[in-house]
């Protein structure tokens, strides 16, 4: 995977990892909100 890691800093060069290698990464660290606090905030704006 280190071969990988060097490529990512090559520009238009696109690297295929796998989704344990994307994990490892960091890639998929989730953020969003959930579908029940968007629509608590909707909600909230409506008050």
């Amino acid at each position: 995977m280190s071969d990988k890691i060097l490529d990512l800093n090559t520009p238009g060069l696109v690297v295929e990892v796998s989704k344990e290698e994307a994990a490892e990464l960091g890639a998929f660290e989730e953020d969003a909100l959930s579908e029940e606090d968007a629509q608590e905030a909707t909600e909230e704006q409506e008050d």
